[in-house]
């Protein structure tokens, strides 16, 4: 695969291609739902045909996204003793 997909906040120097290195860099709170249908719009922007479901790049490889854990809060201070 030769593009690679990062997370990153949005600021002003926010850009979602980077051609130098092919690298396309998603909003970090897009929801994980709609991060396909943004690759895939950036990709087809690009003049990458793309099937009916996933994301292809270039080279005819799948795009991976990445993948970012479901973290949990809790709602209670739990001290081990200090």
């Amino acid at each position: 695969m030769c593009v690679t997909i990062a997370l990153s906040p949005l600021t002003d120097s926010y850009r979602p291609w980077d051609y130098r290195t092919r690298t396309i860099t998603l909003p970090e709170t897009l929801p994980a739902e709609h991060r396909p249908r943004v690759v895939r719009a950036v990709l087809a922007e690009l003049a990458v045909p793309q099937p009916e479901s996933g994301a292809l790049c270039w080279c005819g490889a799948a795009v991976e996204l990445p993948r970012v854990p479901q973290q949990t809060r809790r709602t209670k201070v739990i001290s081990h003793g200090a």
